[in-house]
């Protein structure tokens, strides 16, 4: 999990979108007390809750996100940890788990255990929101030789960002094993940087998030498939599944 430090100086200009925030911050200001985000990257949900007046904890591995993450907003308290097994000395109303930092957790072992370490820092009746992606039948299918693909241009301030990706997944383990590459430009078209990351996810399904959430003692609240609160279809993009501590 520490490779994501060697993303960091990307990361605010690889995801700049904000539109799933207003979800986050209505889900906080319905809730009320404190807020705990896992796996919190560089703030991109933290800064504006806090900006909102909610007292945050953002809870992240990579300590080159952390220092990003603490020059958005300096209300919002850092722990560098494990989402896993890292104790935080308070409990919260609310906690977010969102743009796949789920799907960052390889086994069941591993998804089972962040579950019951978010419950033990929840408030009773506290809420747990889980958001990952939700992948075409097309990108899991295997291909036949590997194919990389262009995923999107940034354009900055100063020049633009190209990212390509190549991915093969395994449904036996439900493992994606992704590489990803970068290529940084100045505002003359010049390359700057060319970088090369991999990375592995591991997918889940609906079923089996709601039965992981109800064996670690939630009890399901809402499951939605984007942040307008759409009911989840075969047509999601993503998969939200708000669940509450039994």
């Amino acid at each position: 999990m520490p490779e994501y430090d060697l993303l960091a100086d990307l990361y605010n200009l690889e995801y700049a979108h904000d539109y799933d925030v207003p979800f986050w911050l209505s889900l906080a200001d319905r809730e009320g007390g404190p807020v705990v985000e896992w796996g919190a990257g560089t703030g991109r949900i933290s800064a504006p809750m806090a900006r909102r007046g909610s007292k945050v904890t953002a809870v992240e591995l990579s300590e080159e996100m952390i220092e990003r993450g603490k020059r958005k907003n300096e209300s919002v308290e850092w722990i560098a940890g494990d989402m896993c097994r890292v104790k935080l000395d308070k409990v919260y109303g609310l906690a977010v788990c969102a743009f796949n930092s789920f799907l960052c957790l390889l086994d069941l072992e591993d998804a089972l255990d962040f579950l019951n370490n978010a419950r033990e820092h929840l408030a009773p009746d506290g809420l747990l929101g889980v958001e990952v992606s939700v992948f075409s039948p097309e990108e899991l299918a295997e291909p036949s030789v590997s194919q990389l693909r262009h995923d999107f241009t940034r354009q900055l301030s100063e020049g633009k960002l190209d990212r390509f990706s190549a991915s093969r997944y395994d449904p036996a383990s439900q493992i994606m094993d992704m590489r990803l590459f970068y290529e940084l430009y100045d505002d003359g078209g010049s390359l700057k940087n060319r970088r090369a990351h991999e990375l592995k996810i591991r997918l889940t399904t609906r079923d089996e998030l709601e039965l992981m959430l109800r064996m670690s003692g939630f009890s399901v609240e809402s499951i939605y498939g984007g942040f307008d609160g759409e009911p989840f279809d075969s047509g999601s993009e993503h998969l939200i599944v708000l669940a509450r501590r039994r």
